[in-house]
């Protein structure tokens, strides 16, 4: 990766608390993965740290791109709390609650109610409790 990802992975502090900028835990087989915020890099992004977030290679990043394909205003309501995250530079309990809300939306609109062919991978769903992220993003409030 990159320095700007490097740099938000440690100053976030991902690595010791184990989540990404939407609440998602890295798995053992898994890799922390820069995701383009504002500038996409279909477009030519700039790879720099206001213009990214930290997501999981294998469960939140891909499955971002599926809410975009799928839900633009919704992934815009995800990349809103994922931006504000960056600018207030930590993980933010409120942002990951309100992302892990916007997650259950798009789970229940599009899968529960069968009204469109999306088809999701099983990982998508292993999210941690609210609890724990209540508890991951307190000890982030004492570092």
């Amino acid at each position: 990766m990159k320095e700007p990802g490097i740099h938000l992975i440690e100053h976030f502090h991902l690595q010791e608390i184990n989540m990404d900028f939407m609440g998602y835990e890295l798995e053992a087989n898994d890799i922390f993965t820069f995701h383009h915020l504002i500038i996409p890099n279909c477009k030519k992004g700039p790879y720099e740290e206001w213009n990214g977030a930290i997501l999981c290679g294998k469960t939140s990043h891909p499955y971002l791109h599926v809410i975009e394909q799928t839900d633009e205003d919704l992934f815009f309501l995800l990349t809103s709390e994922i931006m504000d995250e960056n600018i207030k530079g930590h993980l933010d309990r409120d942002n990951l609650l309100r992302i892990r809300n916007l997650l259950m939306y798009f789970e229940e609109k599009y899968i529960d109610n069968h009204t469109c062919n999306v088809k999701l991978k099983e990982e998508y769903f292993k999210r941690p409790s609210v609890d724990q992220i209540l508890m991951k993003t307190r000890t982030l409030k004492n570092k």
